[in-house]
Order: structure tokens, then sequence, then C-alpha cells
């Protein structure tokens, strides 16, 4: 029976959430590109989501340079204070799901830590969604914290589960690896030989019944019951 002296948490959508009843806390129909950049919305979200690697691992040192570069290839002229705009609203969207973290996962995590299990994070991110990280009550209970922006590699790449193992003292067998299955973060972590669970508590239905390979926790509390298959 394998021993598991940690537990690695994806971030967003696992320990904290940016939805509340299936929409958004902070909506974004407000925005008008159209007007403050000259790109229409939809526009605007392709370019945003053709850049989505390149912003997770650091390549672009920060948001001011990925609208400038949107605007710039678009031959668009813009303003700096439209782009100071964006970013004060985009770190306020990120810094509200930090304000409410579910209490399930705060009693989960005092109880791992209690069981002296060793906790991390790796989190595929950008400077401006993690700025309320350090303020948040979670940061007190993690061991390792792994933004991918700062290490220059994303899930499911197979170092970002490396790094943390290396980090923490461990290796990836005596880890559980739990996360919402976004960016193909459970196949990395099982081709990395870490045990994979699928958090589905923030997530619905018609989303998690789509990942089929690895077992679900439907409850923070969920996770108990299955370090009771471990040796600790």
């Amino acid at each position: 029976m394998a021993k598991i002296r940690a537990v690695i948490f994806d971030l967003y959508e696992t320990l904290i959430t940016e939805y509340s009843n299936e929409s958004r806390k902070v909506s974004r129909i407000s925005r008008d590109y159209q007007e403050l950049i000259g790109l229409s919305n939809k526009e605007f979200s392709k370019e945003w989501n053709n850049r989505q690697e390149i912003r997770m691992t650091g390549a672009f040192p920060d948001y001011f340079s990925v609208i400038k570069d949107i605007i710039e290839k678009q031959s668009l002229i813009y303003e700096d204070k439209v782009i100071r705009a964006l970013y004060r609203e985009r770190v306020h969207e990120k810094s509200v799901p930090f304000l409410d973290i579910l209490q399930e996962i705060i009693e989960l995590l005092e109880v791992l830590r209690k069981k002296d299990i060793k906790l991390g994070l790796i989190s595929n991110c950008t400077e401006e969604e993690v700025q309320s990280w350090k303020y948040s009550e979670l940061a007190q209970y993690l061991d390792e914290v792994i933004f991918s922006y700062q290490v220059g590699f994303a899930k499911p790449d197979n170092r970002i589960y490396e790094l943390v193992c290396s980090r923490l003292g461990i290796t990836a067998n005596e880890c559980i690896f739990v996360g919402d299955g976004g960016s193909n973060e459970l196949d990395g972590a099982s081709r990395n030989v870490m045990n994979a669970y699928h958090a589905t508590w923030f997530i619905p239905e018609f989303i998690s019944s789509r990942i089929t390979d690895y077992k679900k926790l439907k409850k923070p509390i969920d996770l108990f019951k299955e370090l009771e298959t471990y040796e600790i």
C-alpha cells in the first residue's frame, strides 16, 4: 500500500471558485472592448485565448504586454490609461474568489496539516490573477506554491509536477493530486505517477461528466475517505 506524504492542489475551481450559482461572481458583460481598444468582445476573446499558453508560462512578462501585443498586431491605436483601467478591472475580478473561501476547504486543509501531510499548490496563472494570494486565508496552509508564470512551464508539462515534488522532498507516488481537470492537469499528474483525483465540488455536472478516467470527489470531505485507503 502506497504511503501518502503530500496532497497537491490546483487553485481555481478547486480551492477557490469564480462562480456562484453557475454565474461569474464578477460579470464581464459591461466591458466594451470595441469602444476601449477597437476590437469587438468576440475578437478580443479570440486573441486573448490564442495567447493562453504563452501567458501562463510567463513569455509575456505582464498583463500590459499581452494587451499591447493584441492591439499592435491589429495595428490599432491605444491609450495607456485604457490599459491601466483594464488591468485594474482584471485584478479586481481575480481577487473576488479569494474573499469567500468555502469553509469545508479550510477544514480540509486544517485536518491534513494535523495529519502531518505536506500541502502543495500548482496553478496555471499569470501575475494579475494571483495578486490576492498572499492576503488570502489559504496561504498559511500551503508548504509549497508554484505559479506557472514564475517557473516558465505550466500543467500538464511534466516539469511542473516534478518541481513541486522536488521542493516538497517527496516522490510522485507519495502524493495525491486534486484538481478540477482543466488544462489536462489530471492526465499530467497521472503520467507523473501521482494519484490523481477529480475535484467536482465547484463545477456543474455537465462539465465534470466530460472527464471519466479519474475518481470524482464531490465534496472536499470525500478526500478523507480516499486517504483511508492509503498508508499515511
